[in-house]
């Protein structure tokens, strides 16, 4: 247990950098919007953050957006590096082939946060920046790794994850469509997701499983103009789940 409360205004703080940073330019309504935190007092945590260097001071229409400067929070983090260096060929190498966002990404608690992505931006706007953190139970990514979790640890997240009141969590508390979710994805070796947080998106995911334990997901993202879910399946699935297993073999090897 912690000695303290949590500090409010430093919470507060990191809601709006988070908000900022994935979502891009975003204006004092954009963020009151985001965030529910009053218009007052996000003026005085955005003009902290700039007095900080982490936030330029806005633009013509005031839209505040992160400085080079949030790299740095980064820079002392390495459990996952080594994940990105030997993931990283195999990724580029499925990304020229298919001409669509791959994505690694890791658990997070109760989200997953992509660690690497297309370096160009993808096909309109199908593609995710690294840093984002993407629902865990609404994503092909978490759903394939949370499905390859062994029982017991996917049983008591999922017990933590009903007790939440977001909607993002609704699939925690309906056992049965979460119990056929995970079904499926073992039956098949992969999790689907179809437009629906990328309304314009499908995508498929396998989970990079070391030692019984998944470590990561990998995900091909495309266009719901260009591809039906049947035709990525088909077309991608055995591809993602021989990606999983090579990046698996490498981290073995490394």
């Amino acid at each position: 247990m912690p000695s303290y409360e949590p500090i409010g205004a430093l919470l507060r703080g990191l809601e709006v950098l988070h908000a900022i940073n994935d979502r891009g330019p975003q204006t004092i309504g954009d963020l009151h919007g985001a965030t529910g935190i009053s218009k007052p007092t996000l003026v005085r945590i955005v003009e902290t953050l700039q007095h900080a260097g982490y936030l330029n001071a806005g633009d013509a229409q005031r839209r505040y957006t992160v400085t080079p400067r949030v790299l740095g929070l980064a820079n002392g983090y390495e459990p996952q590096r080594w994940l990105m260096d030997v993931a990283g060929p195999r990724l580029d190498e499925l990304r020229a082939a298919a001409g669509w966002p791959v994505e690694l990404g890791v658990f997070d608690g109760d989200a997953m946060v992509i660690l690497n992505t297309s370096r160009e931006p993808g096909y309109l706007s199908v593609n995710r920046k690294p840093g984002s953190r993407v629902p865990l139970l609404k994503t092909a990514l978490g759903r394939a790794f949370v499905a390859s979790l062994p029982d017991a640890r996917r049983l008591a997240l999922i017990d933590q994850l009903a007790a939440r009141g977001d909607d993002e969590f609704d699939l925690a508390r309906h056992a049965a469509a979460f119990g056929k979710l995970v079904a499926n994805v073992k039956k098949r070796g992969y999790a689907v997701a179809d437009q629906e947080t990328l309304t314009n998106g499908r995508a498929l995911a396998v989970a990079v499983i070391v030692n019984d334990e998944p470590v990561a997901s990998v995900n091909l993202v495309v266009h719901s103009s260009a591809m039906s879910l049947n035709e990525l399946e088909a077309k991608w699935g055995a591809r993602l789940i021989e990606l999983s297993r090579q990046i698996a073999a490498d981290i073995v090897h490394r």
